[in-house]
């Protein structure tokens, strides 16, 4: 039986009614019900509500929580300043949750109970076993689980170019017969390409190809040295511009559908922008998937600060002339730390558990360094929105957003902690050509990995997309499916005619080293769930 230390469920309980009133003098509005967030697993434990301590601990830190992210809103703070401020907001109420302590987690004090002891042992041999060989961070995956191009990466296909940037895969066909216009998918720069051809069964390249599409992905070399000095223009002509060159000439075509997710779709929008400017009519369509164009703030439409994404990357990633990895991963899970670190903390270290295997995590951990012009290129054209402004040049071209006139094709995640949905709506309507929008109501990568299955949903509208997200939003309606289903539809009516069969390659690309190539399993340090 947990303990209940009765004594202090009464001051608990007061202290939340004591903060919302506080709140309410302070002239914030706050929601009454004291819930955790759906993604937070972290008070899963039926003992939250149940124990009349811990549902008063709860309530309290809850109550505590909201004030402390209402007063970051306050209108006192600078807009330039409210980003940062919310994620500081953020990460300070993460890490003094109850369940992150063992005297306040019931299931960390459940198990203690219950195993006389030796979950603590447990949890302290994790702990040191992480001290040592994970940066002291809690794992989140058992190493050796995965073998890259067999567990992860395992589509069939040859690497037909490289260069000192990038390699371009091409997959062989399933089919006897494909589609005349093939697919370029381009990778967000700061993790492995694989995400797109992830397990078996869960992999958007399989699938793609089995549904009679010829394939191409750019896989990103993880940088050294010599391109530590690359930027946004080196990488935009080297990796994007380059590899459509090398799919029309395999393929002998001057048109490919464009498919870029997350950060890569600032490439793949960048490049059908290019091409607009120059009047050159090669991309077929545009594929967002998580990925955002217009980057003004979702609640005030004006740019979040180029200067002060600046100063907090320097802050949480140091001034190295290559950003390693693992400050990038740290930095993602801090926007979600609840869900990324404390809860394998909680489980690892209090509760004496290891996580289970999940491929997902596995990629997650699978990084590449990112050059640090590059990574500022980006944060001046996210936080100045310099694409949606038209203020961004590009080898030679302006680029201007409205240009693009080829049909769009969104994807973005209800719960999404890194491109609010929002964000990726706004980037789809700002562009010239017919966009079909489609919410899909998981987190960032999960959206991604959406095979059919009979709990796959998304929501969709009509062709017409009004300036409210929340308006198109109120007029969606569901269906059953996977988003990939309606993704091939909508790209075989786009796709003209069939042709048979295309090998890997050709006389002037000729197809090298298998698929996923060795750009993907050089590494400055393997991932903890993979073995290259």
């Amino acid at each position: 039986m947990i303990p209940r230390p009765a004594r202090f469920t009464a001051p608990a309980r007061h202290l939340s009614t004591a903060l919302s009133e506080l709140a309410g003098q302070a002239g914030l509005s706050l929601p009454r019900p004291a819930c955790p967030e759906p993604d937070d697993r972290r008070h899963s434990a039926p003992a939250w509500n149940s124990d009349p301590y811990h549902r008063a601990l709860l309530h309290a830190y809850l109550a505590w929580r909201r004030t402390m992210l209402h007063a970051a809103t306050a209108p006192a703070i600078p807009h330039t300043w409210r980003r940062p401020v919310e994620f500081l907001a953020q990460s300070v109420t993460d890490a003094l949750s109850p369940a992150n302590f063992l005297l306040t987690n019931p299931a960390a004090l459940h198990a203690a109970l219950t195993s006389r002891g030796a979950s603590l042992a447990r949890g302290a041999a994790n702990l040191l076993d992480d001290l040592a060989h994970n940066r002291g961070h809690p794992a989140k995956m058992p190493p050796g689980t995965f073998i890259l191009g067999q567990d992860l990466a395992a589509s069939p296909g040859r690497v037909v170019h490289r260069n000192h940037l990038m390699e371009l895969l091409q997959y062989e066909p399933q089919t006897r017969e494909v589609h005349q216009v093939p697919l370029l998918l381009l990778p967000a720069f700061v993790n492995k390409y694989y995400i797109y051809d992830l397990a078996p069964g869960r992999s958007l390249v399989e699938w793609a190809v089995r549904q009679g599409f010829t394939v191409f992905t750019v896989s990103l070399r993880d940088p050294g040295p010599r391109q530590a000095a690359a930027g946004l223009e080196d990488y935009f002509r080297d990796v994007p511009l380059h590899a459509l060159d090398v799919v029309e000439s395999i393929c002998a075509t001057d048109r490919t559908h464009l498919v870029g997710l997350c950060a890569g779709g600032i490439f793949a929008g960048a490049l059908a922008a290019w091409l607009a400017a120059g009047h050159e009519h090669r991309a077929a369509t545009l594929t967002l998937l998580m990925a955002g164009l217009d980057y003004a703030d979702p609640d005030t439409g004006r740019p979040m600060g180029a200067n002060q994404l600046l100063l907090m990357s320097k802050w949480l990633m140091g001034r190295a002339p290559l950003i390693p990895s693992h400050r990038i991963s740290d930095f993602f899970d801090l926007l979600r730390a609840g869900d990324t670190f404390w809860e394998p903390l909680a489980r690892g270290w209090l509760q004496g558990k290891r996580p289970e295997p999940f491929d997902i995590v596995a990629w997650s951990q699978d990084g590449i360094a990112v050059p640090r012009p590059l990574f500022e290129d980006s944060m001046r054209l996210m936080g100045d929105n310099l694409l949606a402004h038209g203020r961004l040049r590009l080898s030679g071209r302006q680029l201007h957003l409205p240009a693009i006139t080829s049909d769009v094709f969104a994807v973005a995640s209800l719960r999404d902690h890194i491109v609010p949905w929002q964000t990726v709506y706004h980037g789809a309507r700002a562009l010239g050509g017919t966009a079909a929008f489609h919410l899909v109501p998981s987190g960032h990568v999960g959206s991604l990995v959406n095979p059919p299955r009979p709990k796959a949903v998304y929501w969709h509208g009509g062709p017409q997309l009004p300036s409210d997200p929340a308006h198109w939003l109120a007029g969606a309606t569901p269906r059953t499916e996977s988003w990939w289903a309606e993704w091939t539809r909508w790209l075989t009516a786009r796709s003209g005619t069939h042709v048979p069969g295309r090998p890997c390659g050709n006389n002037h690309y000729p197809p090298g080293s298998p698929a996923p190539g060795q750009y993907a399993r050089d590494a400055a340090a393997p991932a903890p769930g993979s073995r290259n």
